[in-house]
């Protein structure tokens, strides 16, 4: 889900509301196929982050060449958007779990 939104994300040059969808349901999607609050939390967490980064060098590859520029981006768009994933992980592994036991 990751690449399909990286890979639009790079044709389009912008953030549309369909990327952000699959941006906000992937994370769900792997926690509740992780089977548990933990592994959900942080596969939300790691993923997401990982490939935001992925996208800021795709998107802006020129940007990772001064240091202050990529800590903003690291700091101002992926971590903020990582913490959001990692709840919605959590949450996809508290149902996954649920679901799973009955």
């Amino acid at each position: 889900m990751y690449a399909l939104v990286i890979v639009l994300a790079s044709v389009q040059r912008d953030l549309t509301g369909a990327q952000l969808i699959l941006m906000l349901a992937a994370p769900f999607v792997i926690g509740f196929l992780s089977g548990g609050v933990k592994k959900g939390l942080m596969l939300g967490f790691l993923v997401p982050f990982i490939m935001l980064i992925v996208e800021g060098l795709v998107l802006q590859s020129g940007a990772f060449a001064d240091p202050n520029v990529a800590m903003a981006i690291i700091i101002m768009m992926a971590l903020p958007f990582a913490l959001i994933s990692a709840g919605l992980g959590a949450a996809g592994g508290f149902i996954g779990k649920k679901v799973r036991k009955k």
